[in-house]
């Protein structure tokens, strides 16, 4: 059923970035949390993914390998799942694909990477979903140790690669990459992090305590990084230099994130860098960046040393109306929990929000806040797995695969973990590097879908959360955004508001379900959802309901709420 309602449209006089004071909520007042199940085998998920790893050669690059999206590529209400995958290097090795599943609309994937024309061999690293020339079709950016691919929706279920010729074909050891309007010129620009500068391509293994493993980051020169801008007719022209971004010491970038994270109005960006400091580069809204990672107190951990960063989640978890930061880090380090204080400062609050307990044998990578119980607080979920095979011959507290962490938002600013109570797919050891979350089932939860390392990709199916309400929100922006990247959108329901913000790509290397999920609790409706558009134009709707799919237009008055699509009874083709 689908509503299409008409709804007075206010234009705000108060900033949408407003702080309000979080609800005390105590963990005893809660219902268990959700346990998941992983369901890819059921469900026809069979990809595996393939390092390059043998034994003998230890490259960097296959440590860092890889991301995945989440994406409705043919516009049909169901998720598809995109991984990307890794490769050995040896002349003449038969190269293993990237693979793209379709959801059916049954519950099951069938993969299409083929077909679809996106089952690239290059060795691929990370991924960003946007759709870049305005035709509602959702676009692929994919970053490769080799030439990068820029994928071209076709709307016919096929896509063409168009890096060559949009002038994005980079051909450095690239990862973490967003699409955001950095000028304010409606289109979507490209900002795409590198890694290391290994020519060599191969290293003999380093030997710790006689175990052979990978060389560190720091043995491996750190490499620029790009900002390419959109033309408009097509091209992307690079633009570091002159931007800014280049009056910085190269970074090892690994996952990249974009937001208005100062709330004055222009998308910043943020980079996890490994070994190196991060960077937070402040945007004045018209192409140009400072790097405030030092100042603004996100640059280095809590002892003041450079990190080894992985992965970014970038959203409110106190409801305080300010994005915060989730930096996962390597072994022995704390996750950072950069919570925003003032307009340009944050606080690593990770040991007073309770998520540094035990954490600190794990290697962490993908991450992501996520109302996983919807009762309307983003929780915090973590992939981790180390890099070196032999790492609990090196050290007995870690291992290779490493259990998953889960924390319970209790709405008080601080943090449960409830990682043991989340069932078998959560705690058995993997070898976890990207993850990313959505809704595959269209029941109204959360999911996730977890790339491992040289392993079987998990897709851990939310058995819980039904009880409390929830709603999606699908944007449609003016212009070339049309998926309205970088808008941020309060929803008010059950006598409070909480916060999202419209990604390209978050976590590790990957990208989420582009539509916002919000838990509204025991709410049965929303009284208003506010929206600021990514030109800054204001926008609010008032009296929506509750467990639909709200879709917004900008600059239109009326809304529409339908429901999710219904699961078919057999496959289609």
């Amino acid at each position: 059923m689908t509503i299409k309602k008409k709804t007075s449209l206010h234009f705000l006089s108060m900033p949408l970035f407003l702080a309000s004071a979080p609800v005390l909520i105590w963990a005893d007042d809660r219902p268990p949390f959700p346990e998941f199940v992983d369901a890819a085998q059921e469900l026809g998920v069979t990809f595996v993914h393939d390092s390059g790893f043998d034994g003998k050669r230890y490259r960097v690059v296959e440590t860092v390998t890889g991301g995945l999206a989440l994406l409705d590529f043919d516009s049909d209400g169901w998720l598809d799942l995109y991984f990307t995958n890794g490769r050995k290097i040896e002349p003449g090795a038969q190269p293993p694909r990237n693979a793209l599943f379709r959801g059916q609309g049954d519950g099951t994937f069938k993969e299409v990477g083929a077909a679809a024309k996106v089952d690239d061999p290059e060795l691929s690293l990370g991924c960003a979903v946007a759709d870049i020339d305005g035709d509602g079709d959702p676009d692929l950016y994919v970053t490769n140790w080799g030439p990068n691919r820029l994928y071209r929706n076709n709307g016919d279920g096929t896509f063409t690669d168009i890096a060559a010729a949009a002038g994005v074909a980079l051909t450095s050891m690239d990862s973490g990459c967003v699409f955001f309007d950095m000028d304010g010129d409606g289109d979507l620009d490209l900002y795409v992090a590198s890694y290391v500068i290994d020519e060599q391509r191969e290293y003999p293994p380093c030997y710790v305590r006689g175990i052979p493993g990978y060389w560190p980051p720091r043995n491996y020169p750190a490499a620029p990084h790009h900002l390419l801008e959109n033309q408009g007719n097509g091209r992307f022209a690079e633009v570091s230099a002159l931007s800014g971004i280049r009056n910085v010491d190269p970074g090892r970038g690994l996952g990249t994130v974009s937001a208005d994270l100062n709330g004055d109005g222009h998308p910043d960006l943020y980079v996890a860098n490994d070994t190196t400091a991060n960077y937070l580069f402040l945007g004045d809204g018209k192409g140009k960046f400072t790097e405030t990672g030092l100042v603004s107190g996100t640059a280095y951990g809590e002892e003041g040393a450079e990190m080894g960063s992985m992965g970014i989640a970038a959203q409110d978890y106190d409801g305080d109306g300010r994005l915060d930061l989730c930096v996962t880090n390597y072994q022995n380090q704390l996750n950072n929990l950069f919570r925003a204080t003032g307009r340009d400062f944050f606080e690593d609050n990770a040991r007073l929000a309770g998520i540094a307990e035990g954490n600190l044998p794990e290697v962490a990578w993908g991450v992501g806040f996520v109302d996983l119980d919807n009762d309307g607080w983003r929780d915090l979920f973590i992939a981790n797995g180390h890099l070196n095979p032999g790492a609990h011959e090196i050290d007995q507290r870690t291992s290779y695969p490493q259990r998953k962490r889960a924390f319970r938002n209790l709405g008080n600013g601080r943090f449960e973990e409830v990682s043991r109570s989340c069932g078998a797919a959560v705690e058995t050891p993997r070898v976890s590097r990207g993850i990313a979350f959505g809704d595959l089932d269209n029941d109204g939860d959360l999911d996730a879908v977890v790339l491992n390392s040289g392993g079987k990709a998990e897709v851990l199916r939310n058995e819980g959360g039904k009880d409390n309400g929830w709603c999606f929100i699908r944007l449609i922006g003016a212009g070339l955004n049309r998926d309205a990247i970088g808008a941020l959108v309060a929803v008010t329901a059950g006598g409070r508001t909480q916060w999202g913000v419209r990604h390209s790509a978050e976590s590790y290397l990957s990208a989420n379900d582009p539509r916002l999920h919000f838990g509204l609790g025991q709410a049965r409706k929303i009284d208003q959802i506010e929206v600021r558009w990514p030109d800054g134009k204001r926008e609010a709707w008032k009296d929506l309901p509750a467990r639909r799919l709200i879709t917004l237009t900008e600059g239109k008055r009326d809304f529409e709420a339908s429901e999710l699509p219904a699961r078919k009874t057999a496959a289609g083709n």
